[in-house]
Order: C-alpha cells, then sequence, then structure tokens
C-alpha cells in the first residue's frame, strides 16, 4: 500500500538529495496522493519504478546494476524526433557527438555504444547502419556497463533497449500534429482496440510521418514508420505477442565544418554555420528496416515458466555523402572526397528461458536457466568517389561526383556472425534485506568475412566465459548500497586490410567494478541512484585517418553518475542528474603517443535539470509549464587519431529549454522550445571537422484522443 508521507532519516539521503537541487529536509511531508489504475500505464508513466531489460520485469530499487529507463511520457514530454534527442541527458551517455548525420551516435560512460542497441532485448544488427524510429517505443532503457550475462555479446560502455509498444487492454485513437522550425511537419496515429469478449486479446497501430529541413543548407530528413501489433487469447497461462513494423527514412547527410574556420582561427574569418560543405549531385540517404518479432510465455502447472522471445529484422541504406581530406589554417578552401555506400543487414535472434521460484535453505531462489543464438549478415560496399575543392567562403554547387570510385577494401566486405549461448543466473533473497545475484555464461562465435574488393576472406571461432556477481542490502526500503562485477565478450566483424589481404581481429572484452546507492521514498514518488564505476576495455579497435582499421590495447573510464526524480507534489515534477567521468584514457597501447590521452569527446562533467508543474486550480486549470537546463564540460579531439599526438579542445556549453501547454480531458497543445537562447555550440570533434550542436528548434504540438 503506498503511503501518504516519507520522511529521510539518513545522512547519505540528505545528501543525495541536497546533491540533485530538488530540498528535501528531515520530516518532510508530503501531500497525499490519490492512486488510480490506468489501463495503458505507459503513456502516463513519468517516474519509472521498474526494468524490463534483464530476462524479466524487475524493481530499479532493488536492481544491483545501473540502468536509466526514459519513459513514453517522458519521450513525449521532451518533444523527441530521434534516439538521439530521446537519451539526451541520460546520467552516464553522451548523445549525438559527431552530430545531425543521420545515425545513432551516443557513447556510454566513454565508449562508444552506437552499434549496442536491442530491440525488446534482443541484438538487431552488426552495426547501426541506419537509425532507429522511436515512434513505436514504451521506452528506451539504457544498461551501463558490460552484461554479456543478460545479452550475449555486447559493447563494453553499455546497451539500448528499445521495448515496444504493444496492445494494451483499452480502447483509444490518438492522433497528433506538429509544426515547428526549420519546416518541421509531423503527423502521428496510435490505435489501440481490444477484441469483443476477451480480456487479453487486443491489436494496435503505430504510425508516423515527418518532414524537416536543417540549419543546414541543403541538409533535410523524411522519415515514415508503421508498426501494426497483436495480442493473442491463449488463456491464462500462455502468453503471445506479436509486432511487425516498417521504417523508411530519406535525408542528406550533416557532415559538419571545417576545424579551421569554426572552432579553430582561418585567415579568412569565421565560416557560416549554415554552410554546406557536400554538394547537391551527390544522392541523399535511404534506408529500409523491417522487422518482425514475437514474445511467448507460458506457465506450468509445476510454477516454471517458458518465455521465448524472437526477432527478425533486414535492413538496408544506400548513399551518398562528402567529406574533408584536408583544411587549413591559410586557405578558403578544402579538398575533398565522396563517399557511394551500400549497406546491408539480415539478423535473426532467438533467446529461450526457463524460470522458478522456489525455497531452498530458507532462501527464496529466482533462478532462471536460458539459451540464446544469433545470426547476422552484413554486406558492404563502400567506394571513395572523386569532387572538386570547395571555397567555403564563396561556395560553388553542382560539381560532378563520383564520376570515378574505388571500392574500398578497408570496409567492404561481407561478415557472418553466428553465436550462441547459454546461461544460469539466481538472484538470492538471502534475508527479508540483502539480495544476492548470481550468473554465468558460455558463448560460442563464429565469424566469416569475405572481401568485395580483393580475393580474400577469413574465418575465426572463439568461445569465452562471461558472468556477473553483485549484492544488494535494502537498509530501509528507502536506501540500497549495492556493489557488483561484469564482464562481456564482442566478437568482432572488423578487418585488418593494410596488408592487402584482409584478417579479423581478436574479440573484444571488458569488465567493471561498481559500487552504489539505490534511492526511493516509500511511496515510490522518488526514485535516485549514486553510483561509482570503474570500467577497463580489451583489445580495442580503432580507425586511421584512411579509414584502415588496427587492434590497440586497452581503455580506462571512471566516474561518478546520480540521478533523481521527484514528484515534488502532485503537480510538480523533478529530474536531474550529474555525471562525472575525471578518467577517460587509453591505458595500454602499441603506439606509446596514446597512452594515458584522454578518449576523443568524452566531458569530465555534464548536468541535467528539467522540471514541469501542472495547474489544477483557478483559471489556470490545465494549464502546464517546463523547463530545464542541460550543459556540458570541455572535450578533447585529435588531429591524429592514430597517434593522438596533438589535440584541440572543444569548449563546454550550457543549454536553456522551456515548454507552456493545455492539458483537456481529449486533448493538448503545447509549445517546446529546445536551446530557447539559440546557443551557438559544437557537439564533438574528428580529425578534419567539427560538429555542428543543435540551432534553437520550437515546435507547436497538438494532440486529440478519441
Amino acid at each position: 500500500m503506498k503511503k501518504p508521507h516519507f520522511y529521510v532519516k539518513t545522512s547519505l539521503a540528505i545528501a543525495l538529495f541536497a546533491l540533485m537541487h530538488p530540498v528535501f529536509a528531515d520530516d518532510t511531508t508530503l501531500p497525499t496522493i490519490n492512486v488510480s489504475v490506468q489501463k495503458n500505464i505507459e503513456k502516463n508513466t513519468e517516474i519509472a519504478t521498474t526494468t524490463q531489460s534483464l530476462k524479466s520485469e524487475q524493481s530499479l530499487f532493488k536492481t544491483a546494476k545501473s540502468i536509466s529507463v526514459v519513459t513514453q511520457k517522458q519521450i513525449e514530454q521532451k518533444q523527441a524526433m530521434s534516439l538521439n534527442d530521446a537519451i539526451q541527458g541520460v546520467a552516464g551517455v553522451i548523445a549525438a557527438p559527431l552530430g545531425r548525420r543521420g545515425s545513432d551516435d551516443f557513447m556510454i560512460r566513454g565508449q562508444d555504444s552506437s552499434n549496442a542497441i536491442y530491440v525488446d532485448g534482443l541484438r538487431q544488427t552488426q552495426a547501426s547502419d541506419a537509425s532507429n524510429d522511436i515512434t513505436g517505443l514504451a521506452r528506451i532503457e539504457v544498461v551501463k556497463g558490460p552484461d554479456s550475462m543478460h545479452f550475449g555479446q555486447t559493447a563494453p560502455g553499455g546497451i539500448v533497449n528499445l521495448v515496444t509498444k504493444r496492445p494494451v487492454n483499452d480502447n483509444f485513437n490518438d492522433v497528433s500534429v506538429r509544426y515547428g522550425s526549420h519546416d518541421l511537419r509531423q503527423v502521428g496515429v496510435d490505435f489501440n482496440h481490444t477484441i469483443s469478449d476477451s480480456n487479453k486479446a487486443a491489436w494496435r497501430l503505430n504510425a508516423t510521418y515527418s518532414d524537416q529541413n536543417d540549419a543546414t543548407d541543403s541538409i533535410y530528413f523524411k522519415n515514415f514508420y508503421i508498426s501494426p501489433s497483436y495480442n493473442f487469447d491463449l488463456g491464462e497461462k500462455t502468453d503471445l505477442s506479436i509486432i511487425t513494423s516498417y521504417s523508411h527514412k530519406e535525408y542528406m547527410r550533416q557532415q559538419g565544418l571545417p576545424l579551421y574556420g569554426s572552432i579553430l582561427n582561418n585567415v579568412n574569418g569565421s565560416l557560416n554555420r549554415h554552410l554546406f560543405i557536400g554538394d547537391n549531385t551527390a544522392k541523399p540517404y535511404q534506408s529500409d528496416i523491417y522487422h518482425f518479432g514475437y514474445n511467448f510465455k507460458h506457465t506450468f502447472d509445476s510454477d516454471w515458466v517458458f518465455q521465448q522471445n524472437f526477432g527478425a529484422q533486414k535492413s538496408r541504406l544506400n548513399g551518398q555523402a562528402v567529406f574533408i581530406n584536408s583544411t587549413s589554417a591559410n586557405s578558403a578552401t578544402i579538398t575533398r572526397s565522396g563517399r557511394d555506400q551500400h549497406y546491408q543487414d539480415q539478423n535473426f535472434s532467438l533467446d529461450n528461458n526457463f524460470a522458478k521460484v522456489f525455497n531452498l535453505a530458507g532462501m527464496q531462489h529466482h533462478l532462471m536457466l536460458g539459451v540464446d543464438a544469433m545470426h547476422d549478415t552484413r554486406d558492404v560496399w563502400n567506394y571513395t568517389c572523386s569532387i572538386g575543392n570547395l571555397n567555403l567562403y564563396t561556395p560553388v554547387y553542382g560539381q560532378t561526383f563520383c564520376a570515378t570510385k574505388t571500392l574500398r577494401k578497408a570496409d567492404s566486405v561481407e561478415a557472418t556472425l553466428k553465436t550462441l549461448g547459454v546461461y544460469v543466473k539466481d538472484q538470492i533473497d538471502v534475508t527479508d534485506h540483502l539480495n544476492l545475484n548470481l550468473g554465468v555464461r558460455h558463448d560460442w562465435a563464429q565469424v566469416k568475412a569475405v572481401s568485395n574488393a580483393v580475393d580474400s576472406s577469413d574465418n575465426q571461432s572463439n568461445h569465452a566465459f562471461t558472468g556477473s556477481v553483485s549484492a544488494l542490502y535494502n537498509i530501509n526500503e528507502m536506501i540500497a548500497p549495492y556493489v557488483s562485477y561484469s564482464t562481456s565478450f564482442i566478437p568482432t566483424t572488423d578487418v585488418n586490410s593494410t596488408t592487402g589481404t584482409i584478417a579479423l581481429f581478436d574479440p573484444e572484452k571488458a569488465k567493471q567494478f561498481e559500487v552504489g546507492f539505490k534511492l526511493q521514498s516509500p511511496d515510490q514518488r522518488v526514485q535516485g541512484s549514486l553510483v561509482w564505476f570503474d570500467l577497463t576495455r580489451f583489445n580495442v579497435i580503432s580507425a586511421d585517418s584512411n579509414g584502415d582499421k588496427y587492434q590497440t590495447g586497452e581503455e580506462n573510464t571512471q566516474g561518478f553518475e546520480t540521478e533523481l526524480t521527484a514528484k515534488v507534489t502532485p503537480n510538480w515534477l523533478v529530474s536531474s542528474n550529474y555525471t562525472y567521468t575525471p578518467t577517460a584514457k587509453v591505458t595500454s597501447d602499441e603506439t606509446a603517443s596514446r597512452i594515458g590521452k584522454r578518449l576523443r569527446n568524452v566531458s569530465k562533467q555534464a548536468f541535467n535539470l528539467t522540471t514541469r508543474y501542472n495547474f489544477s486550480q483557478g483559471a489556470l486549470d490545465g494549464w502546464f509549464i517546463g523547463g530545464g537546463v542541460r550543459s556540458e564540460s570541455a572535450k578533447t579531439a585529435y588531429f591524429n587519431n592514430t597517434t593522438m599526438a596533438q589535440n584541440y579542445r572543444i569548449a563546454g556549453y550550457g543549454l536553456f529549454d522551456a515548454q507552456i501547454g493545455y492539458q483537456a480531458k481529449t486533448w493538448q497543445a503545447s509549445i517546446n522550445a529546445k536551446n530557447l537562447l539559440n546557443k551557438d555550440y559544437y557537439a564533438g570533434g574528428n580529425t578534419l571537422f567539427v560538429a555542428l550542436g543543435d540551432e534553437r528548434q520550437v515546435n507547436f504540438n497538438l494532440s486529440y484522443q478519441f
């Protein structure tokens, strides 16, 4: 039963509350909350209390692991247009460090995790070539740190799990429209209906279309997404849910600006931030993603529960882009080259597990035994194209593009990855307060790479044990300290092509120690955490300025993350987090000049604060206002990523967001502004270019339910 009051009685809790800005004193009493059951829970959830990513639904407060959840309600309130937008502001996450290039780009705990995107707990591709649509998502969960125990072959920094919308026991029709800056136009629908005379059978349809230009000249983005899903009524003990989706995107890549004239001085002056360094003769990128999946669950009379999760995905991406070859502080002209890129990926993923709860030796065990498998084939044809120079101050477009092109052997490869893993884990309730989590896993992986450019191929078979162990002590249903250790293993399909033939690299591995505290109020209106981590990544693969890849040594990141979301009153929501990453460096490498250097584009500090207040009385009844601030400290990037001998600084920034709107019974209207003061900033940098931050975006949003 939820309680109307909560009390903060420990100095640690007080310190954490004070750190996160909403101030709660001892014996602070909050107003009573009236709780009503909602049929469509996800749509109305502002504070997540559970995670769905660890094979089964679990309480965040009792999970000895750092997991951040972005709910459907939070996605809508942020007016997020992409996955980068949605996870921007999550503790430990750096979103879009390469700007608006049309891909899902993000880092978790200082490590590139852009390819670690899962759908309903299953890995969908070797690499994230095309961005994922977020229209059909019920929530986004960021699971931090290496975790092969739950996800198989996974990236060291962590993963992003996309939890899809499924039919619910409700009937509604939602229609929304959005119009905003840079000619943004979007329309979306979300229909859900139950089947007559059934408590479980229902169907749902999500769809959206959007069209938007960019602040950069000639750049645009068009998106279409549709997802029908169906829940079957197979009796009380059996659940089956099927979901399908199709996504189509068309866009021109935004490649940023040359270093000289933007972040560094050019004798010819500063560059126009709207400058397009490409050419309109290049073909836009077009991507198609087809997805089919199902979730099956059956409870036996013996109380064993069987779950099977399946996903199949086919994707393609074709397009052309122009890149900077050289830039100078004393020249108005850059030399350029182009790419003609073609990617195809086909993936099948399956996870089976049996679970049971039983008592043994005075302790309660939550046992799970499972086996999962994946078969993925990725075919890449990547051409280098010719194109002329560009005067940055008096640009002339319409140049001949790709009159000659050469297939790149560095990454034009058909790579097939087959994996099989078996795992066992046990969550043990030793006492009412002490919980232990033990898990071990063994994976077998086969990788085959065939070059599309030269007569060369390579095969590799690998296997590895990974696991995790953690302990959590629930002191008083308000504070729970924990400690955990986890490892990961990921066979790579990248190849070394510097010798004229191709050769696969050794698998990457990682380990992480994590110590933290989970925090909540007894009525769960407050959810928070304070975490310290030490993450080491082994067999790191890097790329030189020509795109050729090589395997280096080790990288280490250490830092603190703290998050707090609080319903201060029934009408006032505050969410805040702070990330401090003092250590993010190369610790071992064949190139001596790299050792000790800070990892590219990893800021030491990041802070985010958002708040929203809903008026419920008087003349303002139905209105709401909100705002926020998000900031990052300075970052480091390098003129040469191979040696990291010379670096340059990317300045930190602070941005303000705001919203105002009106909520009626069946409709809602709002105006949202991101980067309200239109501050110029840079999101990250590479050897020759710097990525532009987002300019001010003001959107008008209208939704209607019937």
